[in-house]
């Protein structure tokens, strides 16, 4: 590892020591748009960076952002989106709830608790857990294993993407394994549930048919020969954009076969040739006023609109998936694209003068763009160095 990434880590794991608090890991260190508080998405994405690094006092700060959003759980289970920690300020979403809250407080506490073996604070954690994952049932609707997310129901709040998305429910069952394991409870539905969402996230020829969702849309999907996971599935469609954080999450629950492999190398060097860089954007393509959503994107936001053209969530780099990406991949074997990727990023850090741990770079300028000192970006790096590690490894 170069010097300037070995700085540039430190830095970011300073940056997530910084934002530790007794109640918990903050989103980032600034005022605006409640990020100084409690986030689920944020803190538990933090504290995963601080577990699989085995810092002390980050996993200490994750066990406490897990008891703090616990405590204010909804009487019918769901983990609230963020809390102002000493005050009944607590939010569950402002235009939709936010699903994976509670998705990412299930793993997140299975993953804590897999690591640390802290007895007295699963037990703390336990019974919010069951109430998490009856809630999740709920969400099914059919009770056939996938939950359904509202439109802006999850991170990429102002953005079109909802139905039986990937990335949130990727979280879900990783989580709901983690917690059948721990408790030493059978896995038989979790595993058919699991061989289905492979088989129909990733649509081929080579699977058993009595997996398939809805045959013509899957069948029309596979003719499409994508090159990775899809984004989400709808009653009749099966919506084929690259969702990065999906991605990275279905990578590391799923193991990729030799054709997914090299099917995602030749997406990502496909990527480059759009984009001029190896980054990885959050989601792709972009939506145009052109794009049949582009009316679902438009309006779709609380305090302004941020998703212009290869900003934001419409086709903004994100480090944060981008380096859970990197992970991913490098679980995978694909540790060429990994170094790759992260020589890029290297680039665009030092280009951008003003580099404060931004949400994300510009897809056509790669300027830094979104709010600054962000745990989810330092959380990213971490995530990066993970993945040079497992690629040396």
């Amino acid at each position: 590892m170069d010097s300037y990434f070995q700085n540039l880590y430190k830095d970011a794991v300073n940056l997530l020591h910084q934002l530790t608090t007794p109640d918990g890991i903050l989103a980032s260190t600034i005022e605006a748009d409640n990020y100084k508080r409690i986030w689920a998405r944020d803190s538990i994405v933090c504290g995963l960076a601080g577990l699989w690094i085995e810092d002390p006092f980050l996993i200490d700060g994750l066990k406490n952002s897990l008891l703090t959003l616990s405590e204010q759980q909804h009487p019918v289970g769901m983990i609230p989106s963020n809390v102002l920690p000493g005050t009944d300020n607590v939010s569950f979403g402002s235009l939709v709830g936010r699903i994976d809250a509670t998705t990412w407080f299930v793993l997140g506490s299975c993953l804590y608790y897999q690591k640390t073996r802290d007895q007295q604070t699963w037990k703390q954690l336990q019974p919010s857990i069951e109430k998490c994952r009856i809630f999740l049932k709920a969400a099914e609707f059919n009770s056939k294993g996938w939950i359904y997310t509202p439109l802006s129901g999850n991170w990429a709040d102002e953005y079109p993407i909802h139905g039986y998305t990937l990335y949130d429910n990727a979280l879900r069952l990783w989580g709901e394994k983690l917690f059948l394991e721990i408790e030493q409870q059978n896995e038989e539905i979790i595993d058919r549930i699991l061989k289905r969402t492979k088989a129909n996230f990733w649509p081929s020829e080579v699977i058993d048919p009595s997996l398939i969702y809805q045959r013509p849309p899957f069948q029309k999907a596979m003719k499409e020969k994508t090159q990775h996971f899809s984004a989400f599935i709808l009653p009749g469609v099966y919506d084929q954009r690259f969702d990065a954080a999906g991605n990275a999450l279905a990578m590391l629950l799923f193991s990729l076969d030799e054709k997914q492999k090299g099917d995602m190398s030749d997406y990502i060097a496909s990527l480059e040739k759009e984009l001029g860089t190896r980054l990885i954007p959050a989601f792709w393509p972009i939506i145009t006023e052109e794009s049949k959503d582009w009316d679902l994107l438009a309006g779709n936001y609380s305090f302004d609109f941020k998703n212009s053209s290869g900003d934001f969530h419409n086709g903004g780099i994100w480090p944060v998936w981008m380096g859970l990406f990197c992970y991913a991949l490098s679980r995978n074997g694909l540790s060429s694209d990994v170094k790759k990727i992260i020589e890029a990023f290297l680039k665009a850090v030092q280009e951008n003068k003003d580099w404060e741990f931004q949400e994300y770079f510009n897809a056509h300028t790669l300027k830094v763009g979104g709010k600054t000192q962000m745990g989810y970006t330092a959380s990213g790096i971490v995530f990066m160095k993970l993945a040079l590690e497992q690629a040396n490894f």
